[in-house]
């Protein structure tokens, strides 16, 4: 059995919703925003310190090169409580900015 793919372009939020049912399914905005964000990071070389404002989440290896911090440090904090990542079933973590960013204020 084959899984539909999708074009994740082709779901629209409008203003205020946070999810909507697209062929037959619920989709919620975060999801496809986490899944936009992600798409974008790995097929472009944006440098880590002028990362785009409509980016609001990123992987586990670009979270490090923004922080300055090596991946093995991001997860050390992660499991001591410090920064808290989204988890997705059977995929690379995922680290808000916003939370990356109130993190990197606390500890400058």
């Amino acid at each position: 059995m084959h899984k539909k793919w999708i074009d994740i372009n082709q779901i629209y939020f409008p203003d205020g919703v946070s999810s909507v049912y697209f062929e037959g399914r619920r989709v919620k905005k975060e999801d496809i925003q986490i899944e936009r964000s992600f798409l974008e990071l790995m097929s472009s070389n944006y440098d880590s310190s002028n990362l785009p404002d409509h980016i609001k989440y990123l992987p586990r290896k670009q979270a490090a090169e923004y922080l300055g911090l090596s991946e093995s440090t991001l997860i050390r904090y992660q499991e001591k409580g410090k920064l808290k990542w989204i988890t997705r079933r059977n995929r690379t973590p995922i680290y808000s900015r916003e939370t990356l960013d109130n993190f990197k204020e606390k500890n400058q």
